[in-house]
């Protein structure tokens, strides 16, 4: 056996390597490296000293480095991160045994300067209290307590109030019409379903799966710049099979708690008493190829943007996410749409970072969600990105007309001109949205909250005035028209309040479906039926929250897979949501009438659907090729690789005559410069590259939406 190779000793002119994510100071580093990756060094430094530093009440040692590639800056980080490439001076050495030198005056140094500054524990330990809010936000954390106006429901200098002597506005007036303004454009309600009638039955639950998750970015991104990165680090080519196997075996650990990964992967016999770890992974990878590709993932193949975009590596994917469900799923009538939260506790490794009191795990990124409120299938999302969005971007998409109108339309578009109706918390009760909204063919009903001032258009004071003298469960209607749309406020009698909503559709009346209800007044009981707004409001405003207990729920995925790579979560994120659908798609469509009572609890589940992962089909077959985006639900919209030689395409015939056997050509997008060979069928002739084929097979799909 070769003898093994003397380690390098740090000491002064020692040139070193080290990550630049371990690299201090972090916004200088930032700075300079704009976008950089997990596994990115920088080589150039030289040591030019060593100090103790101290960080969350611990002290440790940090190297000192001067660095071209930085001048005029002291870079540092803690000597565990520090590779040594070359040795300096014998006489320069650190001494191992011994702590590093001291700052002037010996005092260790001050706990991370700048960007590097540790947040306070007590923070985590915030709630939805006044004072806990305030603490947060006084340290310079965004904050989302749903207790701030929306910026469309703040009073400007000329706005009108109201006019008339009941305190409504001149246009507005006492009564309901009678007509669903829904029903003038929609005679029946759609149920959830598939595109293209793709069924489950039948299917493997891998399978579900792989139809809900974005296959074509999967296969075309994930899988191979994660195997080009294992082939770069001198490992062995990554496939499909082995991709799916890796995330199963994930699955499977989050279905148990409390063991580490040395229990999975321990060479020891299984011992019910002393080594009772459910699971060994040996059989199916080894330890040093799981890590190795935890440590190479790759989630985007787009380069990096000039600018700053802490966001850059996880835009791709979720949009792709966002596209397919938009390609496979019919969202039933009724969607739910609120907000999501991926926990992450390090606010300086984690862009958009916020603390939402509200919410059972209030640390972490925010997502705004909608779901199909009959099935529970979440279909978009849209991650919060605040202040750490950047400013060289354009405006998010219809932004122009206001920020909660904007977010509305772009979470909504993919059922525009459909008739669906959409039940919101008070955190949207924006009128202008809901009045956006309907013009293009979307209905929806917010509740109503005021906050310091009544929503806009919202006489609150005149309702509580119309409601002083009815009984409890009574209801009542303001009709308007703004900005040439009819809309509606609806009130009903509480014990104690009045329960106001916004709406631009639906009916102020109970049938055979609505649920009664029961409320205590002083010492008698008042029973009521709900009518149908507020009986959709509470049947279905917990989709949503229901969602997000499934992928909470402890074991959960998103908690078990510990990672430092903030891109790595949002990936966890879209799985966990992935999985939770499979298991609604399941309930739904495949364990219901008589096989109902058969349908798996939920870590039950995802125990048999881990093992269908780790078990994959794909594990023995030929290599996969590259995928071709799938969307089947409009027939024959597929992507097609040109025959050899083709030039053009005329009189429904290519004509093959190019001097080259695989000829390409520029993509028919104006202002795409991709070399191409690939078209739609839809189009033969006009070139498309992959990015353009899913805009085109979207925008195809919003057509057929609004046709049907």
């Amino acid at each position: 056996m070769a003898p093994r190779s003397k380690k390098r000793r740090l000491g002064k002119g020692a040139k070193c390597s080290v990550l630049l994510k371990n690299l201090r100071p972090s916004a200088i580093v930032a700075a300079t490296f704009v976008n950089y990756q997990a596994r990115d060094r920088l080589d150039d430094l030289v040591v030019i000293g060593q100090e103790v530093k101290s960080r969350g009440g611990k002290t440790f040692d940090a190297i000192l480095f001067r660095s071209d590639t930085v001048p005029d800056e002291t870079l540092w980080c803690a000597s565990r991160w520090a590779v040594v490439t070359q040795e300096g001076d014998p006489s320069e050495f650190f001494d191992q045994a011994t702590p590093a030198a001291l700052e002037p005056g010996g005092v260790p140094a001050a706990a991370g300067a700048g960007n590097d500054v540790e947040i306070d524990t007590t923070v985590f330990n915030a709630s939805n209290q006044a004072e806990d809010i305030a603490l947060v936000r006084n340290m310079g954390f965004d904050v989302d307590d749903d207790n701030e106006p929306a910026e469309e429901n703040i009073p400007t200098n000329g706005e009108t109030g109201a006019t008339d002597t009941e305190g409504l506005y001149a246009f507005q007036r006492w009564g309901w019409s009678g007509i669903d303004q829904r029903r003038t454009t929609t005679s029946s309600d759609q149920q959830a379903g598939f595109h293209n009638e793709w069924s489950p039955k039948g299917k493997s639950w891998l399978d579900i799966f792989l139809h809900l998750f974005p296959l074509v970015w999967m296969k075309n991104v994930l899988l191979k710049k994660t195997s080009d990165a294992l082939k770069d680090d001198g490992q062995d080519e990554l496939t499909f099979g082995e991709l799916l196997r890796y995330i199963g075996l994930w699955l499977l650990m989050a279905t148990c708690s409390g063991w580490t990964h040395d229990d999975y992967w321990s060479p020891e016999p299984f011992d019910e008493k002393h080594r009772p770890c459910p699971y060994n992974f040996r059989a199916y990878m080894s330890r040093s190829r799981f890590e190795a590709i935890t440590r190479e993932l790759r989630f985007t193949d787009k380069d990096a943007p000039p600018y700053l975009d802490k966001f850059w590596e996880v835009r791709q994917m979720i949009k792709e996410w966002n596209a397919n469900m938009v390609a496979v799923f019919i969202v039933s009538w009724a969607i739910c749409l609120d907000e999501s939260m991926s926990i992450w506790f390090n606010r300086w490794t984690c862009p958009g970072w916020v603390f939402c009191p509200r919410k059972p795990h209030p640390f972490g990124n925010e997502y705004h969600t909608a779901c199909c409120a009959l099935s529970g299938i979440m279909f978009v999302i849209e991650l919060v990105e605040g202040k750490d969005r950047p400013k060289e971007m354009a405006p998010p998409e219809f932004e122009n007309l206001g920020k909660t109108v904007g977010l509305l339309l772009r979470m909504l578009k993919s059922v525009f001109h459909t008739g669906r109706y959409v039940i919101l918390d008070s955190g949207f009760c924006v009128l202008k949205a809901l009045i956006e909204l309907k013009k293009l063919g979307v209905y929806a009903c917010a509740l109503i909250k005021k906050r310091r001032y009544w929503p806009t258009l919202v006489p609150g004071d005149a309702m509580e005035r119309r409601f002083a003298s009815k009984n409890v469960g009574d209801v009542d209607a303001i009709e308007g028209i703004s900005d040439g749309v009819n809309y509606t406020l609806w009130g009903m009698k509480e014990p104690d309040y009045v329960m106001r909503m916004m709406a631009t559709g639906g009916p102020l009346s109970a049938d055979d479906s609505c649920r009664t209800t029961t409320r205590r007044v002083n010492e008698s009981t008042v029973t009521f039926q709900y009518t149908r707004p507020y009986d959709w409001h509470f049947r279905y405003r917990h989709a949503v929250d229901d969602h997000n207990n499934n992928r909470h729920a402890l074991p959960s995925l998103e908690d078990t897979w510990r990672t430092t790579r903030w891109p790595v979560r949002v990936f966890t994120f879209l799985l966990a949501l992935t999985e939770v659908n499979t298991w609604l798609v399941l309930r739904v469509f495949v364990f219901i009438g008589a096989r109902a009572g058969s349908l798996p609890k939920y870590h039950e589940f995802r125990r048999r659907l881990a093992w269908q992962f780790i078990d994959n089909k794909y594990l023995h077959a030929q290599p996969v090729a590259a995928a071709q985006p799938y969307f089947a639900h409009i027939g024959d919209h597929t992507m097609q690789t040109l025959p050899p030689k083709a030039r053009e395409y005329r009189n429904q015939n290519w004509v093959c005559d190019a001097k080259q056997t695989h000829q390409q050509y520029t993509c028919s997008v104006p202002g795409c410069k991709k070399k191409v060979r690939t078209y739609c069928v839809c189009t033969p002739g006009a070139w498309l590259c992959t990015d353009h084929m899913i805009q085109h097979a979207v925008e195809e799909a919003l057509k057929a939406n609004a046709q049907n």
